[in-house]
């Protein structure tokens, strides 16, 4: 069964193939957890949602049409109950200060060659970069953690929210314009002079002889 499509193996779930059903929630639990991490930034709660969002999956297994990728519908369903699940835990929402258990990472960690400055620094900007995502708004958010995180095109990213792709590439600015405008008081005490925020968020060190 690890030769079929997705698409081929719903269509075996929609024939009440449970088999199949556990082949695709092995196959992309691990996605769908790590897209509802960034968005929650709760372990606890990303798994909830994880769960949900398969239930779901198996729920409408008889209406599954494949018209598009199989994991565009699947994360339209994990998106959808995100959201249902904020609008109705809105006086309750609580951020972790610092996500930083593994579940999902904006940046690459340095290599093991790293010393323990740089790996102490790695973190902060890390944390750094996620208590930033996390206060964007939803709809901002959603399309940083699918283009940064997930690198899907915008074109994917378009499928799963049902809107043009520009308004996903203006999402993706405006996401952009404000973790810049969140980081850049960090960017000295945790860097120091000569470094600058790059185009998605992270922060890179200025050429100090091109500067010079």
């Amino acid at each position: 069964m690890t030769d079929y499509s997705d698409e081929e193996l719903m269509g075996m779930v929609g024939n009440d193939d449970v088999s199949a059903f556990e082949r695709l929630f092995h196959r992309h639990k691990r996605r769908v957890f790590d897209f509802l991490y960034r968005m929650t930034w709760n372990t606890e709660e990303a798994k909830d949602c994880t769960q949900e969002t398969f239930l779901r999956l198996w729920q409408a297994r008889a209406r599954y049409s494949p018209k598009a990728k199989f994991t565009t519908y699947l994360f339209q369903i994990a998106k959808n109950h995100f959201l249902d699940r904020r609008r109705k835990q809105r006086s309750r929402v609580h951020l972790q200060n610092s996500p930083v258990d593994g579940a999902g990472q904006l940046l690459e960690m340095p290599g093991s060659s790293a010393s323990a400055y740089e790996v102490a620094v790695a973190n902060e900007i890390r944390s750094a970069i996620s208590q930033a995502a996390a206060r964007l708004p939803e709809t901002h958010r959603i399309v940083y953690v699918l283009s940064q995180g997930h690198r899907m095109s915008y074109s994917e990213i378009a499928a799963i929210l049902g809107c043009p792709v520009g308004t996903v590439s203006s999402r993706k600015v405006e996401a952009v314009k404000k973790l810049r405008k969140m980081l850049e008081p960090l960017k000295d005490e945790l860097l120091g002079k000569g470094f600058r925020s790059d185009k998605d968020g992270s922060f890179d060190k200025n050429d100090q002889e091109m500067d010079g």
